[in-house]
């Protein structure tokens, strides 16, 4: 038997009638959400569920990002904050086992990867892009003769979409990227284009030899070369990361228009410096205009087309009298815009001071941080720090395949990647300088008094080139390799390096009183 639903006009309708025109209202309100992407104010929920935005509307949000981080100084200033405080002061990587450390140097020396990810410079660009794209597609290039690794970066609007496991949607198997193929005619002068579309596995997806398909929909799979993706914003179910300063982009809009509006009033306002008034006769206005000779207007009998300069002068009729033309307290004040302004600067975590207005910040506040923005920071190079080790253990495994190293690289029955060194645990360490700026005087005194244990000598806890690398580390040196490599020339102990140290100093002593003698 049929049942039926009263509408708000008072007809009774189908159930099922019903349920179809709640379906149809719900379609409604998407394509609504669809015409929205004009505004760039709202972006299309798709069709996969409420959890995920479509690829499309991924690329609009980041392409407005980007627009954002080099136009808008919250924006800017906001990604540059956070990037100065993750690398402003570089990064150390090293490995304890000699073999390791000489393929992972030889990594991070290669002109290739130094362009890429491991220079100075290459770290601060890749943490900005990563704040605004929160996707990063880390491609291996790998020589499987020599087991030199490559790395490269694909532009996040060419990989348009993510397959991954039937069983397991957090777990990646494919990136589709799809690009145009530039070429240049050298004989002709002219350059070509050609559509491509690749297939490259994820980097811990490495199935049986026999399951590997060559191609996907007629499109090639490319096993030798896979990618490494790293996501950041959004929520864990989606497939890619949402930009980190999305949330802030409508309110540091906000506070743009506001200044802008703020700053046309205030010009308004500007646009008569002094009244002039007490002029009974024209004749007066005419005398008092040639003597300021200045741009005027006479009350409604002026010509206000084109309008007066800014800081004119306004000449009225009547007893002569200047007053200059005061704006304060007339309009709203630029300050009025600050809580804009904290809503930006609550998506990034930073304080107000950070942002422009130091009448909030002291001495205090200028050499510390709030806890929540200490640990944001902190959280970041933690995030870093596990990038480069996850890039590093795909290095490593690549030179024990090419049998540069001693050890076994396998795969577990599922395709994730095993990796044992015939040498045990190679020591990888990665270290950033401290955060704040007072913590450099506490972490030493803290080194030198576990190297020993408050007195003046070294207790034999920990070895010296070992604190010599930390007290470095935490003094900000660059180069921490270069030194430790002066200080403690290989294949010479720590009893032999400081007897040489002792050598040293007592043969330039012998020379200086040599020289004092006359000898």
């Amino acid at each position: 038997m049929a049942t039926y639903t009263e509408t708000d006009a008072g007809l009774l309708v189908p159930d099922d009638v019903m349920a179809i025109s709640e379906s149809l209202a719900s379609l409604e309100s998407y394509a609504a959400l669809e015409l929205a992407l004009e505004d760039w104010g709202w972006t299309r929920l798709g069709i996969q569920g409420t959890h995920e935005f479509t690829r499309e509307g991924l690329r609009r949000i980041t392409q407005l990002a980007r627009i954002m981080y080099l136009k808008n100084p919250l924006i800017q200033r906001g990604v540059n904050v956070q990037t100065y405080y993750v690398y402003g002061q570089g990064m150390n990587v090293s490995a304890e086992d000699e073999g390791v450390n000489e393929i992972l140097q030889e990594f991070l020396g290669d002109a290739k990867n130094k362009a890429e990810l491991t220079t100075h410079e290459a770290r601060i660009e890749k943490e900005r892009d990563l704040q605004v794209e929160a996707n990063l597609f880390f491609c291996f290039f790998t020589n499987v003769t020599t087991g030199r690794v490559r790395v490269r970066c694909i532009p996040f609007d060419e990989i348009t979409e993510v397959i991954t496991s039937p069983d397991d949607a957090r777990e990646p198997w494919y990136y589709k990227r799809e690009w145009v193929q530039e070429g240049f005619d050298v004989s002709s002068g002219r350059t070509t284009t050609e559509p491509q579309v690749v297939y490259y596995p994820d980097w811990r997806h490495r199935p049986a030899p026999r399951d590997r398909p060559k191609t996907i929909g007629r499109h090639p799979v490319a096993w030798d070369t896979p990618v490494y993706h790293v996501r950041t914003g959004g929520l864990s179910r989606m497939r890619f990361g949402v930009s980190e300063v999305y949330a802030a982009i409508d309110w540091a809009r906000a506070y743009k228009e506001f200044l802008e509006n703020w700053s046309t009033i205030v010009k308004a306002h500007s646009r008569f410096a002094w009244r002039a008034a007490g002029m009974s006769t024209q004749s007066a206005v005419d005398a008092m205009k040639e003597r300021l000779g200045a741009t005027t207007s006479a009350g409604a009998r002026a010509n206000t087309n084109p309008p007066p300069v800014v800081a004119s002068t306004l000449l009225e009729p009547g007893s002569v009298r200047m007053e200059p033309v005061r704006t304060a307290g007339a309009t709203t004040s630029a300050s009025d815009g600050r809580h804009l302004k904290l809503m930006v600067a609550m998506v990034f975590g930073l304080p107000e001071t950070f942002f422009g207005d130091t009448s909030v910040g002291n001495l205090a506040t200028a050499k510390t941080l709030d806890r929540p923005t200490e640990l944001k920071m902190l959280s970041r190079q933690t995030l870093w720090a596990n990038i480069h080790r996850n890039i590093i253990d795909y290095v490593l495994a690549a030179a024990v395949r090419a049998g540069r190293l001693s050890g076994s690289a396998t795969e577990e029955d599922d395709g994730t990647p095993r990796l044992e060194l015939a040498a045990g645990d190679p020591g990888i360490r990665i270290a950033f300088p401290p955060v704040l700026e007072h913590e450099t005087e506490a972490a030493v005194n803290a080194i030198v008094k576990a190297a020993t244990l408050g007195g003046t000598e070294l207790a034999g806890t920990i070895e010296l080139p070992l604190v010599a690398r930390m007290l470095l580390d935490a003094l900000g040196e660059q180069d921490v390799d270069e030194v430790i490599e002066r200080q403690f020339p290989a294949g010479e102990s720590v009893a032999e390096t400081r007897l040489v140290q002792v050598a040293r100093q007592l043969k330039e002593a012998v020379l200086e009183l040599r020289e004092g003698h006359g000898d």
